[in-house]
């Protein structure tokens, strides 16, 4: 479970103040951080989920049967963190794996990387893009199978996208998705830290969902400050609420996010 633990960068009145409503990163530096800081902007890392490892041994059988696999597909971080969590466990490496791997974002790309896997497909933005990208990519012959480790909330478009053209995904909840109990006291700690947010920016449809819950109009008014999102699938999400939206990000990365903020300000 996440904690309510907060990011910051040190305030100063003339900056525009960003709050990110995701984790931040542990024992490493934040990109989106990172880039925004550099942007003379501020910000602050505000972890609104909380997740657990689930089916652990249904993702396991079907890691030591991944030859029947064509492909492995990774759409979140949290996703490779749970394939990386069996393979410790059962002292397994993927070197000698001969299987595709295609993920969604760097920062998606750059965990499963950094776990051994070798994936393509990172600037295709969405899931809906990775399925047409894997399609591409794929052999038409292979009528193997995609593993598809998920969270309970994800969504169905990388699946309807590739059933529409014969591939079948086998998809295993290897998480769940909570929401984080201490962000009310995380955001009030931010809020007094920096004060109120010029942009807020959610990552996800669950994480505006359940940040929902906590943002009340004495903390965050939702209706005076300006969202953006990350993807046009959190933007529906937002506007299927009655929200308007400031800015999209195209990508779920650091400078497509600085983009959509300075093309729009």
């Amino acid at each position: 479970m996440q904690g309510n633990t907060i990011t910051t960068v040190e305030s100063a009145t003339s900056k525009k103040i960003v709050f990110l409503f995701k984790s931040p990163k542990e024992n490493e530096p934040d990109k989106f951080e990172e880039v925004l800081r550099n942007a003379n902007m501020l910000c602050a890392s505000l972890p609104v989920l909380s997740f657990r490892f689930v089916n652990q041994e249904e993702l396991k059988s079907s890691l030591n049967a991944i030859h029947l696999f064509s492909a492995i597909i990774f759409t979140s971080v949290r996703a490779v963190e749970a394939v990386a969590h069996i393979l410790k466990e059962v002292n397994v490496g993927v070197k000698n794996w001969n299987i595709q791997s295609f993920a969604v974002g760097q920062t998606t790309l750059e965990a499963a990387r950094k776990f051994g896997f070798k994936p393509k497909g990172e600037s295709s933005g969405n899931a809906q893009a990775l399925g047409e990208f894997i399609l591409e990519q794929v052999s038409s012959d292979d009528d193997r199978p995609f593993l598809y480790p998920c969270s309970n909330l994800h969504q169905d478009k990388l699946k309807k996208v590739l059933n529409c053209n014969g591939k079948v995904l086998k998809e295993v909840i290897a998480y769940e998705t909570c929401p984080n109990e201490q962000l009310k006291d995380t955001l009030e700690l931010a809020i007094q830290h920096q004060g109120t947010p010029d942009y807020v920016v959610f990552f996800s449809p669950s994480s505006f969902q359940f940040a929902q819950n906590f943002i009340y109009d004495s903390l965050i008014p939702l209706n005076k400050v300006k969202i953006v999102a990350i993807g046009p699938t959190t933007e529906k999400a937002i506007c299927d609420q009655g929200y308007t939206i400031f800015a999209t990000a195209e990508k779920p990365d650091p400078q497509s996010l600085l983009k959509s903020l300075e093309r729009n300000t």
